[in-house]
């Protein structure tokens, strides 16, 4: 496995008869191994089971970067219609990352020493370790410890990149369930039916998969037995579940949700069984399939994802858009054709592709240089953001959006949509730094003024998205529950859709924006087993 995958396994297989062809969430697939998904970005206990090789728990760079890095210089805008992101909010939250992020490279160096001793003393015993291990002791001992940092610190970041589309650490409220404490309800079960104690034992579907059937079976259901479940076990885990429920019992897990349970809470449950891309090809199909078109879906979704998020999820949409019949891998393109028009239709197309330019391990190599404090060197390392990109290119590129916009009586769509799509995350925000020196407004504000309807709607997107991912999603959420009524749909699909990437960022950002956390707002937006669930999901803290 390279450090350009990440922990999500993929899982293939067939539609359940338990679906309705047009509502509810795609069936999930039956589990299976080999391939490795981009869609989750969490950090797992080191040498844990769910620890994907070469992945530095805990080791990034500084998040600012993350929301921030080019906010700083930005002239405040007074809002037209869009909602601008308040930059105090975002500089804030950027700052607590950073010094988080500094608090968890102190914590490698020392897992690190620990590690190099312990590789030491075995190899004074006689034991066996690995060649690369035996090589990571010589450069130990010959004091190039800070090189095996520098080199790790790189390996990660270029992990990130390939499933974030940035270097920055983001963490999901929902991870692997790796031991039962004692006030498990699992364990109590086991207790009480089986007097068997699983308290601090490792994981076993088979434990979870009777406790679910003992809150399904007969009349009535054990809402709470199923939320526990769902909410506290990662997609992987509920992969295993499908595939031990049915060599248990011979059912099907997903047809006896259907059966169960019912309205906004059921389309919650059968969301958290279905993997991620093809959770995503299915939002996509059912914005486009049937009577009008789901734009703001269509935008969250494709204008979010990464490279290789797109690319996993367009290889799955044929068989969730069209599963009787065999299509190639350019049906998303068509469907986006038939039911957009216009610059959005080419927007989404653009986006579609996957193709965004991200940043060479050699620019990355250029750019990472080791922290010093008081003229002492510190032994962690940051990257130069400055190095990352073209500064020319950058300001040439700022130049070309005054020009097709601001600088001309109309707009020129085009030249927004070939830089919005293709400059790599650092690179645009460098952009965006630099248009507000030309014009003296923000980005958005511009996009505001000279761009409307879809159209403009997909570039804020984009903008967002490169400038704090969590932020826009938290504005998304926020926006669901405002007013009267609950976008339902939206909430459900980001909450789960995010829960084991960045749902932790997303909520510190929610926090930022409406001075309440995420977890109230659904107290007081959501009722009953649903709201159970979607609280349990994101976590109170």
């Amino acid at each position: 496995m390279s450090y350009y995958q990440s922990n999500y396994p993929s899982y293939g297989g067939g539609y359940g008869s338990a679906y309705p062809p047009s509502s509810g969430p795609p069936p999930p697939p039956g589990y299976g191994g080999g391939y490795q998904s981009a869609y989750n970005v969490n950090q797992y206990p080191y040498g844990g089971a769910y620890q994907q090789q070469g992945a530095v728990p805990g080791f990034t760079v500084p998040a600012v970067q993350q929301c921030a890095y080019n906010n700083q210089a930005m002239v405040q805008q007074a809002p037209v219609q869009m909602a601008q992101p308040t930059s105090n909010a975002v500089n804030n939250f950027d700052q607590h990352l950073q010094n988080w992020q500094m608090q968890q490279q102190q914590r490698m160096m020392d897992m690190m020493e620990e590690r190099f001793r312990r590789l030491e003393e075995m190899q004074s015993k006689g034991e066996e370790i690995s060649k690369e291990e035996e090589q990571e002791v010589e450069k130990a001992k010959a004091g190039d410890i800070k090189e095996l940092m520098k080199t790790k610190f790189i390996d990660e970041l270029m992990r990130r990149e390939a499933v974030s589309g940035t270097f920055e650490m983001t963490e999901g409220t929902v991870r692997p369930f790796m031991t039962y404490p004692a006030e498990d309800p699992v364990v109590q079960y086991y207790n009480a039916e089986r007097s068997t104690d699983l308290t601090d034992k490792p994981w076993d579907p088979e434990a979870d998969c009777e406790y679910l059937r003992k809150g399904m079976k007969g009349l009535g259901t054990d809402e709470d037995a199923v939320t526990h479940v769902v909410a506290t076990r990662c997609n992987q885990q509920r992969q295993k579940l499908k595939t031990m429920y049915k060599t248990m019992y011979g059912r099907d897990l997903i047809e006896d949700v259907h059966s169960e349970l019912s309205g906004d809470y059921r389309e919650s449950v059968m969301a958290c069984f279905v993997d991620p891309a093809r959770y995503d090809a299915w939002c996509v199909k059912e914005a486009i399939y049937g009577l009008g078109t789901d734009e703001a879906t269509l935008i969250e979704v494709l204008m979010t994802r990464t490279n290789r998020q797109i690319a996993e999820m367009k290889n799955v949409y044929g068989d969730v858009a069209s599963p009787n019949r065999k299509v190639n891998d350019t049906l998303i393109e068509k469907d986006i054709e038939d039911d957009t028009s216009g610059d959005f239709k080419r927007l989404l197309i653009s986006a579609s592709q996957g193709n965004r330019y991200e940043i060479s391990r050699d620019s990355l190599e250029a750019a990472v240089e080791e922290v010093v404090v008081d003229d002492h060197a510190t032994g962690m390392f940051q990257v130069n953001y400055a190095k990352l990109c073209d500064m020319e290119k950058a300001r040439r590129d700022a130049q070309l959006l005054f020009k097709a916009g601001e600088d001309r009586w109309g707009t020129d769509e085009e030249t927004f949509n070939r830089i919005f799509s293709t400059r790599d995350y650092y690179t645009m925000r460098t952009i965006y730094n630099e248009y507000v020196k030309i014009t003296q407004r923000d980005i958005l504000n511009s996009v505001d003024r000279e761009t409307s309807g879809n159209f403009r709607k997909g570039l804020y997107a984009v903008a967002m998205n490169i400038r704090c991912r969590p932020m826009y999603f938290a504005e998304k959420l926020r926006d669901a529950m405002k007013g009267l009524g609950t976008a339902d749909k939206t909430l459900i699909r980001i909450i789960i859709s995010r829960s084991e990437i960045d749902m932790v960022q997303i909520k510190e950002c929610f926090l930022q924006l409406t001075k309440q956390t995420l977890w109230n707002w659904l107290k007081d937006d959501c009722s009953g087993d649903y709201k159970k669930l979607l609280q349990a999901v994101v976590g109170r803290n």
